[in-house]
């Protein structure tokens, strides 16, 4: 008895459900080859693609059935497929294969088509293989046109870039990285990094590729200047802007400040004036008593940022001594002072803690209310869209009832999961307030490094409201204690030692954004 071979395909989850299934392909395919020709057909002789797509190069069972047919040169005699379409929808792939399954004397025939061996059926075979090929072609221009409207209709039909998720066809801020990109965007539109230094920091907080390393220059540059993500969508499927349904991470604004930048209209701002000089205006002179200036004179090779006094009778050619100290020094010997200042009683840091989760408790208590409420919502929905599938399981309502539900659930489950991710980055916020205000009381040296200049000097005004002397030989030297610390410490020398610490009224915690 002869030997043959079949092959099935199907591409997509609707073929698998019909006639088209490859368990139907097959079983068809093995009745014709043994009623009609009397051919076996093994198991090992069975290849079968599921849910891949007509291309040639994409089909590893196509490739395999080729080289088994190679390695069993002469044994082989008929490949057997359900229709010319499911072998290939492409007049240059079909006659490509089966000009190499002529070279092992292996034949095709379609076992629900009349493509005999003869002019007529040779004929009809090009006819069939051809319009495969056209409903090939029609499809795709079909689903072009789609994706086309509904890129202008402000959709996205594609995968969403890093800081968006797909969920049911619509797209939705990532919960994980949609905060992330947001802040690399709006950093970068401040002009203090490269696109060099802003991929390393991306990285640093978790934005790279699907291997785990930085992105590249070039991709950082496209995300920086993508406008999807000031709420927008183009591509090449339309040459018009359009505004999309999703929510936007940033305005327009920083996109545009982002461009600039990067087509150096924009030149990289270099840190200067307060930036730099953050202590301008807290530093006192120990001989007059006037606020130390600052300057940047040019040396020999480089520019040497300095504070010093201006006033004449305190330069070095009349007192005799320096008239001026690098920044960075100072800044070293600020540090210094701020962490000899760190509270040594632990009970200063207890009452702080109670003083700002005062503040904030009305307003972070409704937050988290608000959060509980939309995850019972969402659980709910949930647990509704279940059931509604259960009725119709056990046919006790109509499918199209069943779609109609299910269609509105997941609109609301939508809506709750993109207020969810709201709710959570504004809770996020919240504890971000607490955990700052309770590093800068423990740690205020640390605080205050990391801070932005104009939180610098909210510091310092609030330690060193009437300033702080600075002599250019010994520097800070010994000074009084800070009138905050020794108010806390006031109080909880009375107080640390009660479970119940309670704030006293009238103390207000420090200032939020600091």
């Amino acid at each position: 008895m002869s030997v043959g071979i079949i092959y099935t395909r199907v591409s997509t989850k609707e073929q698998a459900e019909k006639r088209l299934s490859l368990d139907n392909q097959e079983k068809e395919c093995k009745a014709f080859a043994y009623k009609q020709q009397n051919i076996q057909i093994p198991d090992i002789n069975i290849f079968s693609d599921k849910g891949e797509s007509a291309k040639f190069a994409d089909r590893p069972e196509l490739q395999r059935m080729l080289q088994f047919v190679k390695n069993n040169k002469g044994k082989i005699e008929v490949l057997y497929i359900w229709k010319i379409d499911r072998l290939a929808r492409n007049l240059g792939d079909y006659y490509g294969i089966k000009v190499a399954l002529g070279k092992y004397g292996v034949k095709i025939v379609s076992v629900t088509e009349p493509i005999d061996d003869d002019p007529v059926g040779r004929f009809l075979e090009a006819i069939l293989a051809a319009a495969a090929q056209f409903d090939n072609e029609i499809r795709a221009i079909r689903s072009v046109t789609g994706m086309r409207q509904r890129v202008e209709q402000g959709e996205w039909p594609h995968s969403a870039p890093i800081g968006y998720i797909k969920r049911n066809r619509s797209v939705v801020i990532d919960s994980v990285y949609g905060s992330k990109v947001q802040d690399v965007l709006n950093k970068f539109a401040t002009g203090l990094y490269s696109v060099t230094d802003i991929s390393r920091y991306a990285f640093e907080i978790g934005i790279k590729t699907k291997s785990g390393k930085p992105k590249s220059y070039e991709a950082m540059k496209k995300l920086l200047i993508n406008f999807f993500y000031s709420g927008y969508t183009k591509n090449k499927l339309s040459d018009k802007v359009i505004k999309g349904r999703h929510i936007p991470l940033v305005d327009e604004e920083i996109i545009y400040k982002n461009i600039d930048i990067i087509n150096k209209n924009k030149k990289i701002i270099v840190i200067k004036g307060d930036d730099l000089y953050s202590l301008r205006g807290t530093l006192l002179c120990t001989n007059c008593g006037n606020k130390l200036t600052a300057s940047a004179p040019r040396g020999r090779s480089r520019n040497y940022s300095l504070y010093q006094c201006g006033r004449k009778t305190c330069t070095r050619v009349i007192t005799g001594k320096k008239a001026s100290v690098d920044v960075d020094k100072v800044h070293r010997q600020f540090r210094e002072l701020l962490e000899a200042r760190r509270p040594l009683n632990k009970g200063i840091a207890r009452l702080y803690k109670t003083l700002v989760m005062k503040a904030w408790n009305d307003e972070y208590g409704k937050a988290l209310e608000t959060a509980t409420q939309v995850n019972r919502e969402i659980q709910t929905c949930k647990e509704l869209r279940f059931s509604t599938n259960q009725k119709f399981i056990a046919d006790k309502i109509t499918e199209e009832d069943k779609n109609e539900q299910i269609n509105r659930l997941d609109e609301k489950i939508e809506t709750l999961e993109q207020e969810k991710v709201e709710m959570d980055s504004y809770v996020k916020e919240k504890e971000q307030v607490v955990d700052e205000a309770m590093t800068f009381i423990q740690t205020p040296d640390i605080f205050w490094n990391r801070a932005s200049t104009r939180s610098r000097r909210a510091i310092q005004s609030l330690l060193f409201p009437f300033g702080i002397p600075y002599d250019f030989e010994t520097g800070f030297g010994t000074t009084e204690d800070i009138d905050s610390y020794l108010l806390l410490n006031k109080i909880t020398e009375k107080k640390a030692k009660k479970d119940d610490l309670v704030a006293t009224s009238g103390l207000e915690p420090l200032t939020p954004g600091l």
